[in-house]
C-alpha cells in the first residue's frame, strides 16, 4: 500500500540559509496527515521535493504506491490550457508523457502531412492506448460529468481560464481520488 518515508532532510535557500534540517517522518498507509506550518517555514518546498520537483541538499525520500499531486495554484489557472491539459497534468507521468507525444505527432501531421508523420501519429495513438489513455479517458469522463455536469468530450477543448477557481479544484480532486495513485499530496489547506 501507499506509503511516503522521509529520512533526514535538508534543505538550504540560494542565499545559504537553512530552510529544513533533519526532517524525518513516515506517513503509512490509509494515514491523513496535514503539513502545518507558518508562510515561509518550508511547507511547499517540502512538498516540491516528494513531488520530485526538488532534489534535497542531504536525505532521501521514498514513496510507494504511486503519487498523485494537486499543486499549489489550482484554481487559480490563467493561462491558455484546457481542460484536458488539467487532467493530463495531474496523471501519472506515463499518461503525461504519452499524451505530450500524441499533442507533438497530431500537431506535425497537420504542419507537414508526410507519410512519416502520420505513422508518427498512429504510433502515437497505440501508445496512448497501451499507456491506459483511453482508460483515463473513461475516468475524465465520469469527472468532468460530475464536476461541471458536462461530458468529457463537451469540455476537453475548453480553456481552464473559463472555469471557476472551484470548478478547477473539484474537476481536479476528482480525477485524483478516481486515480491509481494511492497517496495524494495537496499543497492548500482549501483543496
Amino acid at each position: 500500500m501507499g506509503h511516503i518515508d522521509v529520512n533526514g532532510v535538508e534543505f538550504s535557500l540560494s542565499d545559504g540559509r537553512v530552510l529544513l534540517s533533519d526532517v524525518n517522518f513516515r506517513v503509512g498507509d490509509g494515514a491523513k496527515v496535514a503539513l502545518i506550518g507558518a508562510n515561509g517555514s518550508g511547507k511547499t518546498t517540502l512538498i516540491r521535493m516528494i513531488s520530485g520537483d526538488l532534489e534535497p541538499d542531504e536525505g532521501a525520500i521514498s514513496i510507494s504506491g504511486g503519487l498523485g499531486i494537486m499543486r499549489q495554484f489550482i484554481g487559480s489557472v490563467r493561462d491558455e490550457s484546457t481542460v484536458r491539459d488539467l487532467l493530463v497534468s495531474v496523471s501519472p507521468k506515463r499518461i503525461r508523457d504519452v499524451a505530450a507525444n500524441v499533442i507533438a505527432t497530431e500537431d506535425l501531421m497537420h504542419l507537414r502531412n508526410e507519410e512519416r508523420d502520420q505513422m508518427a501519429y498512429a504510433q502515437a495513438l497505440v501508445d496512448w492506448g497501451d499507456a491506459g489513455g483511453y482508460d483515463f479517458e473513461v475516468v475524465w469522463d465520469v469527472c468532468c460529468t460530475e464536476a461541471l455536469g458536462k461530458s468529457f468530450d463537451e469540455v476537453s477543448h475548453r480553456k481552464v481560464n473559463t472555469l471557476s477557481g472551484g470548478e478547477q479544484k473539484k474537476l481536479v480532486l476528482r480525477a485524483l481520488l478516481e486515480g491509481p495513485e494511492e497517496v495524494l499530496l495537496l499543497d492548500e489547506p482549501d483543496n
